[in-house]
């Protein structure tokens, strides 16, 4: 447990220094004129949430570097996600029923449906940077996030 908060925090502090010490231009905003929630519950099945990856310095080829900064924005999506919901939960919801622990088992299943979420949107800037808007849909979704029981 304590790796796991000591890794979490080398992470964010890591992404913190990223994006403060680049001097690129911002990205962000509309997408072609679009306007739409990026963040929060769309509705009681999906939640969506925009975030930022940087491309692997070494990298020179710009495919690859889109790529790369694609994957490190899914990546922190899904942290970024699954933070959130734990940060939602209600204490005590871990319940037996049947002799199972019902709710650990909806937290595996919630963790398991964020990895599966999809990318809806992708813009990059001129350093090859991504911002993504990531989906998590699911069936009664809100009502599992909140049910859930994190170990």
């Amino acid at each position: 447990m304590k790796k796991l908060l000591l890794v979490s925090i080398i992470f964010s502090i890591g992404l913190v220094f990223t994006f403060t010490s680049c001097g690129g231009k911002k990205i962000g905003g509309t997408v072609e004129g679009q306007t739409y929630k990026t963040e929060g519950w769309v509705n009681d099945d999906t939640y969506r949430i925009s975030a930022a990856g940087v491309a692997k310095q070494s990298l020179k080829n710009k495919v690859a570097r889109r790529e790369s900064a694609r994957r490190a924005a899914i990546l922190n999506a899904q942290y970024q996600v699954l933070e959130k919901f734990k940060g939602s939960r209600i204490e005590g919801a871990a319940g037996m029923s049947d002799f199972e622990m019902t709710g650990i088992a909806i937290a595996q299943e919630i963790q398991g449906t964020v990895k599966g979420g999809s990318v809806t949107s992708v813009t990059y800037d001129e350093e090859d940077n991504a911002e993504i808007i990531y989906e998590v849909k699911a069936k009664g979704l809100k009502k599992k996030v909140t049910a859930a029981s994190w170990e």
